[in-house]
């Protein structure tokens, strides 16, 4: 049997959103309040989630097009919160548009917070805080978060501590991955772990390592001509082993490399 847009009386899907914060619509009024829609709850909680979709799939959306989806998400989300499509596909879509990231993040939140084992939430709020918003500290707590729980993706630990190597704290992400790497128990995922924790700490060395050259030229104006200056400089105390079995070389320039490991540890190049 069919429904039309308006089956009770008042409530009419242009009223959902209201004409501003002082003046909620009907619906989203009594979304607050479920106990009085009557029975009529789930048919009202899927008649908003067509009006969100159907905004979504505007060509082109405007400011007022986000503004309205993010107040329809969370009508639906109030009437059936463990629904868990909307806070998915709509959190999406509103983090297309920079200047509603932040919303975007508030309906992926609010998702995880029913849909606490799922780890499409924390994954999905990483994503947003990468991509939309260039928090990549953020960005990688989350995605080692969702690397976490079951079900996830194997690829996820990797992708957590790129970005926060890309975020310049490759001991942050060292700390998560040896966390996350202690509680596996698939050895396949846990040498992917493993591998991913080798590639971070050659990371953190070329950085320490760098920033000691950097520390002698400016005591002795000049560039080291081998990493074992730095020890004779009393800069280091010593030249860490590389994890892979390999060495870590002086470049031209004062640039340093791992003999194992051919690309740094990067997400984004710098624009």
């Amino acid at each position: 049997m069919g429904f039309s847009w308006r089956l009770l009386p008042g409530f009419a899907l242009s009223e959902i959103g209201g004409s501003g914060r002082d003046r909620p619509g009907l619906l989203a009024a009594v979304s607050l309040r479920p106990e009085f829609a009557f029975g009529f709850r789930n048919v009202l909680a899927d008649i908003v989630w067509l009006e969100a979709v159907q905004v979504a799939g505007n060509v082109e959306m405007t400011p007022a097009d986000y503004d309205r989806l993010y107040e329809l998400l969370n009508v639906e989300a109030n009437f059936d919160p463990k629904f868990d499509i909307p806070y998915l596909f709509g959190g999406l879509v509103l983090g297309e548009s920079p200047d509603h990231a932040q919303k975007a993040l508030e309906i992926f939140e609010r998702g995880k917070k029913e849909y606490s084992a799922d780890w499409r939430f924390p994954f999905f709020i990483g994503y947003t805080n990468y991509f939309s918003l260039g928090e990549t500290e953020s960005a990688g707590k989350a995605m080692a978060e969702a690397a976490k729980l079951p079900g996830s993706p194997s690829y996820l630990p990797g992708l957590a501590s790129r970005m926060l190597t890309e975020a310049r704290e490759p001991e942050a992400a060292l700390a998560l991955l040896e966390t996350i790497t202690r509680q596996e128990n698939d050895p396949v995922r846990r040498a992917v772990l493993e591998r991913r924790i080798r590639e971070v700490t050659v990371e953190r060395d070329l950085q320490a390592l760098e920033g000691a050259v950097k520390s002698y030229r400016e005591k002795t104006g000049a560039v080291p001509r081998e990493l074992s200056d730095l020890v004779r400089a009393g800069i280091l105390s010593g030249i860490p082993e590389e994890p892979n079995g390999g060495r870590y070389l002086m470049e031209p320039g004062g640039k340093v490399r791992s003999d194992r490991v051919s690309q740094r540890l990067r997400v984004f190049q710098s624009r």
